[in-house]
């Protein structure tokens, strides 16, 4: 079985993924930065601040010991701030591009050799809606993820020759920590403006993610797949 190696695979979008992937009889390496939350057979933390490229080597180096090459990379790492533009500045903007635009370009930078010398491989991203419209009061973070978007598309022609498929899944409204400073009624108004009436969960987002690493999206690459009930159509 393949050896799938996941950024922030402690809790939400990434620990449904490990679990999924696990669960299928894969081998899981996630990267935890505070605490290894996530437990289960298959499953192996590993410590990384995908922010840092150093920290990135030595933790592919260790995720390789255990299981061998990667055959899916999933950079999952993220982070979100909620403010005007005008709240942040320079450091808060480092930090968040450097989490979820330098995180992926980290991970990849690491994992590509291996995978154009074996011919073959997935790298999928985890983006966000927003990367594509933008979203008030979360400019920084629609910023990233647009980044994440137009690297995902460079990738996926620049790799392709070396049988490499790169895509992302673009997320809509899911119910995960990140929504944690949302109220209930924040949360139901947002179910209200998705057309399939409910909150996307984490699971909803790894089965697209499964979908996309295996055998039946082996003509799939270059694309930023929505997964919004609706919410942008």
């Amino acid at each position: 079985m393949s050896h799938i190696l996941i950024s922030g695979g402690s809790r939400g979008i990434g620990a449904a993924t490990a679990k999924l992937f696990a669960g299928k009889g894969h081998n899981v390496t996630y990267f935890f930065k505070n605490a290894p939350v996530l437990q289960g057979e298959r499953i192996t933390p590993v410590q990384c601040d995908v922010t840092d490229p150093l920290s990135v080597a030595d933790s592919v180096g260790k995720a390789c010991d255990n299981y061998g090459r990667v055959e899916v990379l999933i950079s999952n790492a993220g982070i979100s701030y909620t403010g005007l533009a005008t709240d942040f500045d320079f450091k808060d903007y480092r930090m968040i591009m450097d989490t979820n635009f330098g995180g992926l370009f980290n991970l990849t930078s690491e994992i590509i050799p291996s995978m154009v010398h074996n011919g073959s491989g997935v790298i999928l991203a985890v983006s966000s809606m927003w990367g594509q419209t933008g979203a008030s009061c979360e400019a920084l973070y629609s910023a990233t993820k647009g980044a994440v978007d137009s690297y995902v598309k460079s990738l996926a022609k620049e790799l392709g020759p070396s049988g490499i498929r790169v895509n992302a899944v673009s997320p809509g409204v899911i119910d995960t920590d990140m929504m944690s400073e949302y109220t209930d009624s924040d949360k139901t108004a947002l179910a209200d403006d998705t057309p399939l009436g409910r909150l996307g969960t984490p699971d909803d987002i790894a089965q697209t993610l499964y979908f996309l690493s295996g055998s039946r999206a082996s003509f799939i690459t270059g694309q930023i797949i929505g997964v919004n009930g609706g919410f942008l159509a």
